[in-house]
Formats: C-alpha cells, sequence, structure tokens
C-alpha cells in the first residue's frame, strides 16, 4: 500500500479531515517492451492517481488487486473508492477473472461502494449492471478525442456556459463500446464516434471510456504496436492527434471530488 498526498491545514484550503482509502484493479497485464518504458497496468494508474490526489489535496493511501491474476478486494471492509484499469479484454467475455469482477461490481453497487470505471471498466460495469456493449462497426477509436460534458459532476467544475468548459478531450484506445445504459444511468459524456463516452450512477460510480490515465508517449508506443490492427492510415491519423491538448487529470481530479464526497 502507498500513500499520496499529506494532510492539509485550512490555511492551504483543505478538502479533507481524514485519510482517504482508493484501490486499483488491475485488470490487464501490459507486455513488453512497453511494461519496461511505462509502466505495468495499475502502476501507470496509481501515477495518475497520485497526480490527482496531490492537485485536489486529499491525504489518501492507494492500494492495488491484481483482479487479472484472480485477486479480488473483499467488501466486508472497503475502500472509499475502487478504481479499474483499462484490458485488452472484451467486456463480455466469459473468463473467468472476467466473470468474477463482473459479479464483484454488482455486489459493489449493491452495497453502496463507489467505483470509477476506465475504459474496460466503464464497460464491464454497464454490461454487470444491465446495460449492452457491443464491437463497435467502425472499428478502433484511438487518438486524442474531443467529447462533449453533459452535465458537471461538482458545482467547483463551473456551469456549462462555454465551449471551453462544455468539451473534454480524453486519449483514447478501444473497439467495444457501451451501446445501452444500466437502469438509473445518466449518460455524462458524449461523443460522435462513440456515443456513451461516460455514465454516472448518482454518488456511486462514474465511468469514462478514454484514459485520463495514459500520457501521449505511452500511447505513442501502444498504437506503433498496434499499427497493424488499426492500419496505416488510422495510426498516423491517432499519432499526429497526439499533438493536442488532453483533459485527463483535471477530469480524474473532478472525479474524485465528486465520488469522495469533498
Amino acid at each position: 500500500m502507498v500513500r499520496y498526498g499529506q494532510a492539509t491545514t485550512s490555511d492551504q484550503g483543505a478538502l479533507m479531515s481524514r485519510l482517504y482509502r482508493i484501490t486499483v484493479l488491475r485488470c490487464d497485464f501490459v507486455p513488453e517492451p512497453d511494461r519496461s518504458r511505462h509502466g505495468d497496468a495499475h502502476e501507470r494508474m496509481i501515477a495518475h492517481l497520485e497526480a490527482a490526489i496531490e492537485l485536489a489535496a486529499i491525504d489518501a493511501e492507494v492500494d492495488w488487486f491484481d483482479v487479472y491474476g484472480g485477486d479480488l478486494p473483499p467488501l466486508d471492509d472497503p475502500s472509499d473508492l475502487y478504481v479499474t484499469t483499462g484490458s485488452a479484454t472484451n467486456p463480455d467475455s466469459s473468463e473467468q477473472w472476467v466473470d468474477s469482477l463482473r459479479r464483484w461490481m454488482r455486489q459493489a453497487v449493491e452495497g453502496g461502494h463507489p467505483i470509477y470505471g476506465v475504459c474496460f471498466g466503464h464497460q464491464l460495469l454497464a454490461h454487470a449492471l444491465g446495460g449492452r456493449t457491443r464491437r463497435h462497426p467502425v472499428g478502433w477509436e484511438v487518438g486524442a478525442v474531443g467529447m462533449e460534458r453533459l452535465f458537471a459532476l461538482n458545482a467547483s467544475d463551473g456551469p456549462k456556459t462555454t465551449e471551453d468548459n462544455a468539451t473534454v478531450r480524453l486519449l483514447m484506445s478501444h473497439q467495444d463500446e457501451v451501446c445501452a445504459l444500466p437502469e438509473n444511468a445518466k449518460p455524462w459524456l458524449q461523443g460522435e464516434f462513440c456515443e456513451i463516452q461516460g455514465f454516472v450512477l448518482p454518488k456511486l460510480a462514474v465511468t469514462v471510456q478514454g484514459h485520463p490515465e495514459f500520457a501521449a508517449e505511452q500511447v505513442r508506443d501502444l498504437y506503433e504496436r498496434r499499427r497493424t490492427l488499426m492500419g496505416d492510415e488510422l495510426t498516423d491519423q491517432a499519432l499526429h492527434s497526439l499533438t493536442l491538448p488532453h483533459n485527463g487529470l483535471q477530469l480524474t481530479v473532478n472525479v474524485l471530488k465528486y465520488l469522495l464526497e469533498l
């Protein structure tokens, strides 16, 4: 378990008065050479959360469980928040670890344990709660992709009054998509290629199809590795888009504040 952030004082604008527990659910195993260069899936997510926790001035400790390897956290001693990594696995997979995580997600939501679902986690949570997923008929969505933010999670996000704060751009790499939402879920992020880019279960879950934890150099290597799968034209378009700014860090800050009720 790694602890990030530090207790803040009132003159620093402290957001909290206790230590929060955040648990990362590792849902993939990054192949070499990417793993040596950029870290495994959970290491990337932990580094991203570390930056978001520091920016939000939250006192938190981050743990992780190897869900991909069959290890799930107990819900009788819950964390304050669970965060999934992405995965190359399909959300409708019958692999044992996916079935187990799907059941665990249902139990977590029923028990009131907040989840931040990223990419595969977005898809699997929808699938677990009665929504529907599919392979996108057009294929891959990759690159730095802009989408509309339909509403702000927190009052501190600011009202959605201008194009700038109504638009989010995230780094993407996926073929599957959520095509029907679970009951009581509200679409939060909306795109052109993939309409449901994120959804919210009020105070219980926030999901994003994109990868807020990705950095440009990480996805650059990923796209090159998948060039034969995606084709030269799409790969080159995705690589060119990486010069655009993206909002992953601030988005995660807003999600943390919302789900931790700060």
